[in-house]
């Protein structure tokens, strides 16, 4: 139930039209996702996991032509904390408090958010490179999260929890390892933006209208997007 919840809420979020459901490429089976993770280091090292038997969430993607086709692993014990301690109201807000739910739930967004990115181009026939999906995902979790922190100083301390505080699990002199940080650096300034642009009830409008418009933006242009801002 929390993955489809999560499907609408960002569906809902960006105005997002897409005719699939994201649980049919949901997979749960961690010995799939260590023998996937091990096929993929050996093709490419720096773009793999480096632990398979630590993995949490990854998406293992093959592109064939013009097919496309891939998994969303999800931990399932990590999909049963993050599900227990959150409710979402009828708006489509995230409601949890408990921090070891946050972690969880962040996981299990940033699955989603890769699953619905990757539907929504597909489906419009769009190119989306690996740092746009990370770029994305880090957006999302923060705009989801938001429910969960009602007032500037709770979201100020989400924006530090997310951005500032982030750890990359890849070593530090690989390509993944750059992918993430530019991603969290981008979407922190993004974020930023964001909560000054658009700081009450009364801007709800207008952020909605530019998320919505930053979505449908192509990744070069996201960054571009985000670099004019300040």
């Amino acid at each position: 139930m929390l993955v489809e919840n999560l499907q609408t809420s960002l569906q809902r979020q960006y105005d997002l039209a897409i005719p699939y459901q994201v649980q049919q490429f949901v997979s749960h089976d961690a010995l799939l996702a260590r023998e996937l993770a091990a096929t993929a280091r050996q093709d490419n090292q720096d773009e793999s996991p480096d632990d398979a038997a630590a993995i949490e969430e990854t998406v293992f993607i093959c592109q064939s032509g013009d097919t496309l086709e891939f998994t969303v692993y999800l931990d399932h014990d990590v999909l049963d904390i993050a599900s227990e301690n959150t409710r979402t109201d009828r708006h489509g807000r995230l409601h949890t408090y408990e921090q070891h739910t946050i972690d969880s739930l962040c996981t299990i967004v940033e699955g989603v958010s890769h699953a619905v990115c990757l539907l929504w181009h597909a489906h419009h026939d769009r190119q989306l490179r690996a740092v746009d999906l990370e770029l994305q995902a880090e957006v999302d979790k923060y705009m989801l999260l938001m429910g969960c922190n009602p007032d500037d100083d709770s979201r100020g301390r989400l924006r530090r929890q997310l951005f500032d505080n982030a750890r990359f699990t890849a070593p530090a002199d690989t390509a993944l390892h750059q992918r993430y940080k530019v991603a969290s650096e981008g979407a922190a300034s993004y974020c930023e933006w964001l909560s000054q642009a658009f700081p009450g009830p009364a801007d709800q409008t207008g952020l909605t209208q530019e998320l919505a418009r930053f979505y449908r933006l192509s990744g070069a242009a996201k960054f571009e997007h985000i670099r004019r801002l300040h």
